[in-house]
């Protein structure tokens, strides 16, 4: 801890002086003299990146592990990075507050306080194609979510059992879970994972086999044969489920789908699972088929976090079909509809991660405008070339807050000269939040 500190402060104090030494010869005895002197070294601008990596849409993890490698803030692509220090003058009449930035960048208006943008036109267009990039990586990663984890989300441990509800109020959705379950085997448990067991649960459990058993092509093919077997009938004991799971030795991830509350008090179960945690580090994911019970799904919440576990919702007919255009258009313009409220944890960070990287590339396009007008003898040719009708209309309603004139471009109209143009008059930018 102390040792973090004292490295902190010296980072700091590195950043706030710059020692330079001055040698100079006196006049008398051709002798050499000294002089050091101190300056305090300034912040550079955050400038973006040439290039940037992503991985495969199937790279297979949580939402969460992604977003802690390929989240916009990890990537360095909040559009933050672009803004200078506000700009105090232009709310208080105060000539001499910012002013080097005024004569040099333009200003948009965010909450009321007016920022400078300190990035170059080009800059900016390699800021926009790096985030159209990214944005279409993140909704083909939504696609795949949406198409093959549907049912069951994604399975990450290598030691898993599946748990499946099998009473009497999962008969409308048996047949759906038998096939997704098929799939899963296959597709997920055979590929990924070493060991693996099934088990149904209603008034009674039953197990397909007493321990986890290796994936093979046999044990699959078996499996298989058990899961069209199931019926639905009885009563919810996911409680007694969860006690002969637990039991298995190296388990790591149970996957529990059901839909509905336990047939025993919701604390109780969330209580033994604490208690069985205490001897064995084992993740509960949950699945629930009835988001519409919403004390099912804060019980399943519940056990999930307890656990380090995530929730899952799976995405009902209707609303893949809505979205399915949306998806295949990648929805970039600003008028394309937004995301639906997704319950599961993954969908739903992605889903969040989405909204805030659509945001961003709507506020950059109206910067790149902004500044393609500030500085026209920086027009640069680039990929996206002319940045086309101001997403506020034909005349657009920022003006370079300066005292002359963009020294890129010295005819580039200013309003008065000597004139500081009120915050009013400012470019205005709408946030992620106003979104």
């Amino acid at each position: 801890m102390k040792e973090g500190m004292m490295e902190h402060r010296r980072k700091t104090k590195s950043r706030e002086v710059e020692t330079s030494l001055s040698l100079f010869y006196t006049e008398k005895g051709n002798n050499v003299g000294s002089v050091y002197k101190k300056y305090p070294q300034g912040r550079g601008v955050r400038r973006i990146s040439s290039s940037i990596d992503l991985p495969r849409k199937d790279t297979v993890c949580s939402s969460q592990e992604w977003m802690a490698k390929y989240g916009l803030k990890k990537l360095k692509l909040e559009i933050s990075r672009c803004m200078g220090p506000s700009c105090t003058h232009q709310k208080s009449g105060q000539r001499s507050a910012s002013a080097k930035h005024c004569s040099i960048f333009p200003s948009v208006e965010i909450h009321g306080v007016v920022r400078h943008i300190q990035w170059t036109p080009g800059e900016m267009e390699v800021y926009i194609r790096h985030l159209e990039k990214v944005l279409r990586r993140y909704v083909q990663r939504l696609q795949w979510l949406l198409s093959c984890r549907r049912l069951f989300g994604t399975v990450l441990e290598s030691k898993v059992c599946i748990l499946l509800d099998t009473s009497g109020s999962m008969g409308p959705y048996l047949q759906q879970v038998k096939t997704e379950l098929v799939l899963l085997i296959w597709e997920q448990l055979r590929k990924r994972c070493d060991s693996f067991n099934l088990l149904s649960f209603a008034e009674s459990l039953q197990l397909w086999q007493d321990t986890l058993v290796e994936t093979t092509d046999a044990a699959c093919h078996e499996a298989m044969q058990w899961v069209t077997h199931l019926q639905a009938q009885g009563s919810t004991s996911i409680l007694q489920a969860l006690l002969a799971t637990f039991s298995f030795h190296d388990l790591e991830g149970l996957y529990l789908l059901t839909d509905g509350k336990p047939d025993t008090s919701c604390s109780l179960v969330l209580n033994e699972v604490q208690r069985l945690r205490e001897k064995r580090d084992v993740k509960v994911h949950t699945i629930s088929l009835n988001c519409s019970d919403r004390a099912a799904v804060e019980f399943l919440r519940k056990l999930a976090s307890f656990t380090g576990g995530r929730y899952h919702c799976p995405v009902g007919e209707d609303t893949l079909s809505k979205m399915c255009g949306l998806l295949t258009k990648g929805f970039i313009n600003e008028n394309d509809p937004t995301l639906p409220p997704f319950e599961g944890d993954d969908l739903r960070r992605l889903a969040q991660e989405i909204t805030k990287a659509r945001s961003f590339l709507w506020q950059a396009q109206s910067f790149r405008y902004a500044l393609h007008a500030a500085f026209p003898a920086c027009h640069l040719a680039t990929a996206h070339g002319d940045p086309g009708p101001h997403p506020e209309g034909p005349h657009p309603s920022w003006y370079p807050c300066s005292k002359g004139s963009c020294p890129a471009s010295p005819s580039q109209p200013t309003g008065h000269q000597g004139d500081h143009l009120s915050s009013s008059r400012a470019h205005q930018i709408p946030t992620p939040e106003e979104k």
